[in-house]
C-alpha cells in the first residue's frame, strides 16, 4: 500500500495537502524541564559541576548555571580552567546566598529577607544577575529608616548600586533631623560626614540643626575628632545662623573657643551679621540649603476689579510653580502678614464693607486657618513685623483716622496690647526687622507710608527694650505702598507711590552707617506689592504699576546687583500680604 497516498486519503485535484503540522508545547514546557533537572540535581544525577563555597559543596548542571548567569556562561565556555574541572571554588561570597541563587536558577523563586538581602545582592552582582540585584535594591529601599539609612547608603556605594545609592541619599537628606539621633551617624567617618554636611539638599528647619549635629558627632569620640572640627565646620553655613545662637551657643561651646581656626570661622560669621555689605561677593556658605528657601505666600489682597479677596497662593522657589491653598475665613485687602513659630498670621485689612481687627493664623501641619484674638483697633494698610517672638501691628487706617498706634500680640497668652506709638501716623507703611549682635532683640523699622496728607520718606525704629521710637536716616524717595524686607543685615525698600507716580526704584539701608543708598531698580513699577527673602535673594511680586494690577515675580540678587523676572502668580492683585516660610511644604 502506498503510505503517503493512504495518509492523504487519495489525491484531489482541488486540494494541496500539507505534510507539516506545527506543535508548540506552551509556556509550561521550560518550567517542566527545569523541574526535572531540579529533581535530578536533588538526586545528584547528571550533575557535572560542584561549586565549593566556604565549606559547603553545591552540585549543579553547567548548562543550567550558564543559562541563567553570564558569569557562569563565560566561565564554562571561555576556555578557562574551570571549563574542565569537576569543581569550582568561589571565594569572598556567602555560601548561603550562592545556594539560594542556584536554587533560583532551577525554580525561578527566591525569598529575600532582611537577614539575607545584602549577601544575595553582593552575590547577584558577582554573577551579573541584574533582575535580582534590582529586586534586592527595591527591597532595601522599602526598609530605609533613620537608624539604617547611612549603612544602606555605604553598602550601595560599595557595590555600585546607583538606584539604591540615590534613594538612600534622598532619604538621609529628607530625614536628616532624625538620622542624626542614631548611632550610625555618630560612627560616620570624617569623609562621609563632610559630604553629608555640605549637601544642598539637607532638609532642616535652620542651619543651627546642622551645627548641633556636628558637635554631637565630635563629642562622641572627642579625643580623636576634636582636631577635625575646624575642617568640618567649614561645611556649616555659619553666617546663616542667627546672631543670638552664634553668641549664646556657638561662641560658648568649648570645642569652638579652644580652637583658633574655629574661632576665626565664628568671627567671619559675626562680621557678616555686623557688616554684611563687606562680605565677600562669592561666598558659598551664605547661600541657604534648598530646604531653607521654603515657599512664598501671597495672602488675600485686592483683585483687578477692586474687590477684596480671601484667596491664598503659594509660590515654590524651586520649580516656580504656583498653587492655591486654603483661603482665609474673611476677605482682606490691605492686610498685614507675619510669620511666627512657622505659622502665617493675616492681620486686619478690609473685607469690602468693614475695616477689620480680626486676625487669622495658618498652620502648616493642619493646612487650615483659624481665628486668634482680635486686635484692639481695626487696621487696613497695616504693617506687621515679628520681633522677639511677638507679632507687631504697626499703623494703618481704621476708616476714620490714619494711625500712629502700635499693638503687639503674644501667641502664648493669645492677647494683644498697645506699646508706644510711632512719631508719625502711617498707613501704606511697611516694616522690617534688623537684629544686632550686641542687642537682645534688635529693632523694628517703620518705613515710609502716608500720614493722611503726605507720602513719607521718613523712617523710624522701635527699641523693644526701651519701648521707644526714634528717627533714623530718611530714604531718598517718598514711598507709600512700599515693599520692605531684610537681607544680609540690610533693609531694602522697593517701589511704592510718591504722590505722583508708581516707582520702580529701590534703596538699601546700612544700619552701621545709618544711611540709604539706591540700588538697581525693579524691572517694572510696583506699589502695594509684596516682598520676601529666600536663598539670598529679594523677591517682589504683584502690586499695581499705575495702569494695571500685576502678577509677575522678580528677584534682586545683591551679588549681581540686578533684578530678574522669574515667573508669575496665578492672580493679579495688590495690597496683599506676602511672606516666606522656610522648610519644605
Amino acid at each position: 500500500m502506498d503510505f503517503d497516498r493512504a495518509l492523504h486519503g487519495g489525491e484531489r485535484a482541488d486540494e494541496t495537502p500539507s505534510d507539516v503540522v506545527k506543535y508548540e508545547a506552551g509556556s509550561k514546557h521550560g518550567i517542566k524541564a527545569l523541574m526535572v533537572m531540579d529533581d535530578l540535581r536533588g538526586r545528584k544525577q547528571l550533575c557535572d559541576v560542584t561549586l565549593c563555597v566556604d565549606e559547603r559543596q553545591i552540585v549543579a548542571h553547567r548548562l543550567v548555571l550558564a543559562s541563567f548567569s553570564s558569569y557562569f556562561q563565560a566561565m564554562f565556555t571561555g576556555g578557562l580552567v574551570e571549563s574542565f574541572e569537576d569543581s569550582v571554588t568561589l571565594r569572598d561570597v556567602d555560601s548561603g546566598a550562592v545556594e539560594l541563587l542556584v536554587d533560583f536558577a532551577y525554580t525561578g523563586k527566591l525569598d529575600i529577607t532582611t537577614e539575607n538581602v545584602q549577601s544575595i545582592m553582593y552575590a547577584s552582582s558577582l554573577f551579573q544577575l541584574n533582575a535580582i540585584q534590582k529586586a534586592c535594591s527595591e527591597f532595601l529601599e522599602r526598609q530605609l529608616h533613620p537608624s539604617n539609612c547611612l549603612g544602606i547608603r555605604s553598602f550601595a556605594d560599595a557595590h555600585s548600586c546607583v538606584g539604591l545609592l540615590h534613594a538612600s541619599e534622598k532619604f538621609i537628606n529628607e530625614y536628616f533631623s532624625d538620622v542624626v539621633k542614631n548611632e550610625e551617624f555618630l560612627l560616620l567617618p570624617q569623609e562621609e560626614l563632610a559630604v553629608l554636611l555640605s549637601s544642598e539638599d539637607l532638609n532642616v528647619d535652620c542651619e543651627e540643626e546642622v551645627f548641633v549635629a556636628l558637635i554631637a558627632w565630635t563629642k562622641h569620640d572627642v579625643d580623636e575628632r576634636k582636631d577635625l572640627l575646624a575642617e568640618l565646620l567649614q561645611n556649616i553655613r555659619l553666617p546663616l545662623i542667627s546672631p543670638h545662637f552664634l553668641i549664646d551657643q556657638v561662641e560658648k561651646e568649648e570645642l569652638i573657643s579652644h580652637d583658633i581656626k574655629c574661632r576665626n570661622l565664628l568671627d567671619q560669621a559675626k562680621n557678616f551679621h555686623l557688616l554684611p555689605e563687606r562680605a565677600p561677593k562669592k561666598i558659598s556658605v551664605v547661600h541657604p540649603r534648598r530646604s531653607l528657601m521654603g515657599a512664598l505666600y501671597s495672602v488675600c489682597g485686592m483683585d483687578s476689579t477692586g474687590h477684596s479677596v480671601k484667596i491664598v497662593e503659594q509660590y515654590d522657589f524651586h520649580g516656580g510653580k504656583v498653587k492655591v491653598i486654603s483661603p482665609t475665613h474673611v476677605a482682606r485687602s490691605g492686610v498685614g502678614i507675619g510669620v511666627l513659630d512657622n505659622k502665617l498670621y493675616a492681620v486686619g485689612g478690609h473685607d469690602g464693607t468693614n475695616y477689620l481687627n480680626s486676625v487669622e493664623s495658618y498652620c502648616m501641619v493642619t493646612k487650615q486657618w483659624r481665628f486668634v484674638a482680635p486686635m484692639c483697633n481695626p487696621r487696613r494698610y497695616v504693617a506687621v513685623g515679628v520681633l522677639g517672638g511677638l507679632l507687631y501691628a504697626v499703623g494703618g487706617y481704621d476708616g476714620t483716622t490714619v494711625l500712629d498706634s502700635v499693638e503687639v500680640y503674644d501667641p502664648k497668652s493669645d492677647q494683644w496690647k498697645f506699646v508706644s506709638s510711632m512719631k508719625n501716623k502711617r498707613r501704606h507703611v511697611a516694616v522690617g526687622v534688623l537684629n544686632q549682635l550686641d542687642l537682645c532683640l534688635g529693632y523694628l523699622y517703620a518705613v515710609g507710608g502716608h500720614d493722611g496728607v503726605n507720602y513719607l520718606k521718613t523712617v523710624e525704629r522701635y527699641d523693644p527694650e526701651t519701648n521707644e521710637w526714634s528717627y533714623v536716616a530718611s530714604m531718598g524717595a517718598r514711598r507709600g505702598g512700599v515693599g520692605v524686607a531684610t537681607l544680609h543685615g540690610c533693609l531694602y525698600a522697593t517701589g511704592g507711590y510718591d504722590g505722583t507716580s508708581n516707582l520702580s526704584t529701590s534703596e538699601r539701608y546700612y544700619p552701621s552707617d545709618d544711611r540709604w543708598a539706591f540700588v538697581a531698580p525693579m524691572s517694572v513699577c510696583r506699589s502695594g506689592h509684596g516682598v520676601g527673602v529666600a536663598g539670598g535673594r529679594l523677591y517682589a511680586l504683584g502690586g499695581h504699576d499705575g495702569v494695571s494690577y500685576r502678577n509677575t515675580v522678580e528677584y534682586f540678587d545683591p551679588k549681581v546687583g540686578e533684578w530678574r523676572m522669574v515667573g508669575s502668580m496665578g492672580m493679579c492683585k495688590a495690597v496683599a500680604g506676602v511672606a516666606v516660610i522656610k522648610g519644605r511644604h
